[in-house]
């Protein structure tokens, strides 16, 4: 009995390992392949992209938004997270899609996270307005 229990257990544990790092190939609009590319070097910045529903990382650092220029497709979020030791803030300048603001003008300060999810594709354009000369978009298919 205790065999056949540590045999069970055993296989329950290699099927959840399997089933974690398996690939969903069928075509019942299960989630598409994770992808990043980023732009080759002189290009004009950063772009990272990411299927529907995945969760893309922008680092705001050195008075900056890292990478500037993100590809997502519909219902993507995208997180920001500032690692500057001043005060940033998100706000959308322009584009299809609703509006948004991360808040006061400054208010991530150091650590703090801002998190949206877009779903109205075209190119959005957004800026930090405490510090106009850091300028980013977000492309949305």
């Amino acid at each position: 009995m205790t065999k056949w229990l540590a045999m069970l257990m055993a296989c329950l544990a290699l099927g959840l390992v399997v089933a974690a790092c398996g690939d969903d190939d069928d075509d019942e609009g299960g989630s598409a392949d994770t992808t990043e590319e980023q732009a080759p070097a002189g290009g004009g910045g950063d772009e990272q992209q990411a299927p529907a529903g995945e969760a893309v990382e922008v680092e705001i650092k050195d008075f900056a938004f890292n990478p500037d220029s993100v590809e997502v497709s519909k219902g993507a979020t995208i997180t920001w997270t500032n690692d500057d030791s001043a005060g940033h803030d998100v706000t959308k300048t322009g584009g299809p899609g609703p509006e948004f603001s991360s808040g006061d003008p400054g208010g991530l300060s150091q650590g703090a996270t801002y998190e949206e999810t877009f779903n109205t594709a075209g190119k959005i354009d957004y800026v930090c307005t405490v510090h106009p000369q850091m300028k980013a978009s977000i492309t949305v298919r």
